[in-house]
Parts: structure tokens; sequence; C-alpha cells
């Protein structure tokens, strides 16, 4: 099965750049005098930069980023943590279809790094790798306002998305959102709608199900990400929404596992999400962060909630549709995966 599993093409919605950084490159840059780090051995910094078990909450996980905000040092740093991404999520798991999200403020801040030279570089690495792997790999990006940096951050940063929509995808509003409620960014969701920048929100994460409510009525989200607590509206109210209106959840067991949004992965509302005929694509947010990638969160998906190698393949289907990406990238992804289910999955298991 593990190795079925690999060979399968997969579809990645919800991936934080920031928390792709090897910890290998962590220790060579630091090595350069690029950054300085509190240790200088692999394994000492691995228990700084990767989660092995759950942490009290999502604040907490959200500040060992600051350790790895110091790598985007320079624009050739940039470059480089963008094509190790790039090269992780093919080489090791088999990632046909990427969509990988920033926040400027939060990468580029810190060392006064042009946002507009950083968007250039990732985007150029990225079209250099698509082309190397001639059309077998597409990838977009998704500009990330931190809502946690403060109003005029977010402010700041979707005026810099909106001035640079022919190089993106999407748009998402990231970080905390138990302070930030959603009626504060709707008049920057409406020009996101005018201007045809597909937006995707965090929520439902830290927040209760009536943030999830709120996002998905005042922002019209054509995603969420994670949406856990949106089953927990006593009404169901939420959770009919998520599935009248076809918004996909972005689901990331070992994260909600891990951040403490769920006790355990078994306790993920997965199920719940299907079984009311909500749009999920199952996501890694954080790899070397979380210390996951797609194959462990399709394992648990397996093991914890039953799902079968044919529903593996209709949650990638289903990514595909929600994917900001062109229809031109989507279609040799959309083959791809079309062909690997025909070979493996016979044909009275199938749902494509």
């Amino acid at each position: 099965m593990d190795s079925l599993l690999t060979s399968m093409p997969k579809v990645e919605l919800h991936r934080h750049l920031e928390g792709c950084i090897r910890t290998s490159t962590l220790l060579e840059l630091a090595k350069g005098g690029a950054i300085d780090l509190p240790t200088r051995t692999h394994a000492e910094l691995d228990s700084l930069v990767k989660l092995k078990g759950p942490m009290a909450g999502l604040e907490q996980v959200l500040a060992m980023f600051g350790l790895l905000r110091t790598a985007f040092v320079d624009l050739e740093a940039v470059e480089r943590i963008t094509r190790e991404a790039l090269e992780d999520a093919l080489h090791r798991e088999n990632v046909r279809l990427l969509e990988l999200r920033f926040s400027p403020d939060f990468m580029f801040g810190l060392n006064n790094v042009s946002w507009e030279y950083g968007l250039e570089r990732i985007a150029r690495t990225c079209r250099t790798f698509e082309a190397e792997t001639g059309g077998t790999f597409a990838v977009g990006l998704v500009v990330i306002a931190s809502r946690g940096l403060g109003l005029l951050s977010v402010r700041r940063t979707a005026e810099f998305a909106l001035a640079h929509r022919a190089e993106l995808a999407g748009f998402d509003f990231a970080d905390g959102e138990k302070d930030n409620p959603a009626a504060q960014y709707r008049e920057l969701a409406s020009a996101f709608h005018k201007a045809g920048l597909p937006l995707t929100v965090h929520s439902g994460e830290d927040g209760g199900w009536e943030h999830v409510r709120d996002t998905l009525e005042l922002l019209r989200p054509a995603r969420i990400g994670h949406g856990v607590h949106a089953v927990d509206d006593p009404s169901g109210h939420t959770l009919e929404l998520l599935a009248t209106r076809g918004v996909c959840v972005e689901v990331n067991l070992v994260s909600n596992y891990l951040t403490g949004t769920v006790a355990r992965v078994e306790d993920h509302p997965l199920r719940r999400f299907l079984g009311a005929g909500v749009e999920v694509a199952l996501c890694a947010d954080d790899p070397q962060l979380l210390d996951t990638d797609l194959l462990r969160e399709y394992e648990a998906a397996r093991t914890a909630h039953g799902l079968t190698l044919s529903d593996l393949v209709e949650c990638n289907a289903r990514a595909l549709e929600a994917s900001f990406l062109s229809e031109e990238k989507v279609a040799p992804v959309r083959r791809a995966l079309l062909d690997w289910a025909a070979e493996h999955i016979p044909p009275v298991q199938r749902s494509l």
C-alpha cells in the first residue's frame, strides 16, 4: 500500500512555504554566516523546528516560525528554499499540482527583503521548475495576509496582491482569528472578488463555528483552511453552508492534532465533512515544521477515518476542481490521476 500511495498523483492546496524549510538548509545557511542559530547540530535544531508531539495551542506553533523566519535572509535564500519545497513535493510525495502560499510581511519583513523582488524570485523559480518537469508538475502562488501582524499589514498585503494579480493564483487570510473578526476584512474580500483573485481563509482552527459562519457569509471564500469547528454549530447551518456553496475545506489532519485543535487524529471531523457532502482536500500544511507530508496525511486518513484508496483518489479529484490554477495547468494532472485510478482501482470501486 505504501508504494501505491507514493505513486498516486497528488494535489496539494494548502502548503506554507515558511513551513517547508529543511533543517539541513538552516544549518548550511548558518555555516555560511547568513543566519545565527542557537545550535549547530542537526538533532538539536530538529527539536527546535519540528513538532514531534502536540503543543498547547496554535499560538505556540506560530511562535516556532520565529526561528524559521530568519532563513529568508536574502533573495538567494528565498530561491533555494522555494526550489527545495518544489523538489520535496514532487520527488518525495509525487505531488503534481501544488498551491504554495506565503506571507510577504512575515517572510521578508525581518530581513528587509523587497516584497516585489521576493515575489519575482519565487515566481521565477516556480516557472523554471515547471519547465524542467516537462509539464508534469504545476504550481501556483497564494499570498497570505497574516492577521496577527495587524490590520495595516493586512491592508498592505492585500494591496500588494492586487497590484501583482498576474503572478498569483489566490489570496489567503491566515493566522489566528479569535481576535481578528471577519467583518474587518469584508471590504478587502470584495476587492479580491471584483479583481477575480480567488480567496481562501484560515477559519475554524483556533476560532469557533461562529467564525466559520461569519467567514462564509461576510468574505465568501471559495475555500476554507482547516474549518474544524464548523461542525460544532448546533443548528448544522455552518456545515450546510459549506456543502451548499461548494466551499472546499482544506483538511490538515496532523496539523490539527499537533496544534491541539483536536485531541486525537481520530477526533477530526473529516468523516462528518464527507457525510454532509462537503468538498474536502487533504493537505500537509507545514511539512517540515510538522514532520509530515501527504503520504502521512493519507495514511492518517486511512487508519483513523477508514478512507479507501478510491476515497483518496476522489479527494484529489475534488481538490483539482477546487484549485485556483487554470484549466490548462489542471488538465494534465487530472489525466494523470484518471490514468492512475484506471490502473490501480477496480472498476466497481471507482467513483470517477
